[in-house]
């Protein structure tokens, strides 16, 4: 399936669930995208410690929308993510779940990001994933300290 078509049906399942973000993607159509169009920019939206005990997609950006402890909205997510990317990047969002990347999406849509698509589903670390990854400590066996834990 071509990226066109593949964002195409990504649109088609926002639109129907009324939201205003661009598009919903499932990770092997957001690995698709990434893979034929050299320009998508990869934002991973969750806490600096879930990256490290999750896991993390290489080669992706980080800007966190809430901030550990307390998972309080990060009052710079809009400037962190004006370093990384501009309104008309095509920008496709993930978290743990989807949860905080649809809303990250939704949030960007509303400040003129007009490419803004938030991957479905989750990443929790396991081991089949569409793209190359970095394991957490978690996956390592390795248990994180208390303060540490998400």
């Amino acid at each position: 399936m071509s990226t066109e078509t593949i964002l195409q049906e990504a649109q088609k399942r926002a639109q129907a669930a009324g939201k205003r973000h661009a598009g919903d993607l499932t990770p092997e159509e957001a690995h698709a995208v990434l893979r034929d169009h050299p320009k998508a920019i990869l934002i991973d939206v969750r806490s600096h410690p879930e990256l490290d005990f999750s896991g993390f997609v290489e080669g992706c950006c980080h800007v966190p929308w809430q901030l550990y402890p307390g998972m309080t909205p990060n009052p710079d997510f809009d400037a962190e993510l004006r370093g990384k990317a501009q309104p008309d990047d095509l920008l496709l969002l993930l978290c743990r779940t989807g949860g905080r990347s649809l809303a990250a999406a939704e949030h960007l849509a509303g400040l003129g990001y007009s490419h803004c698509y938030n991957v479905l589903g989750w990443f929790r670390g396991q081991t089949r994933r569409p793209w190359p990854a970095r394991q957490g400590r978690r996956l390592e066996g390795q248990r994180p300290a208390l303060e540490e834990q998400v």
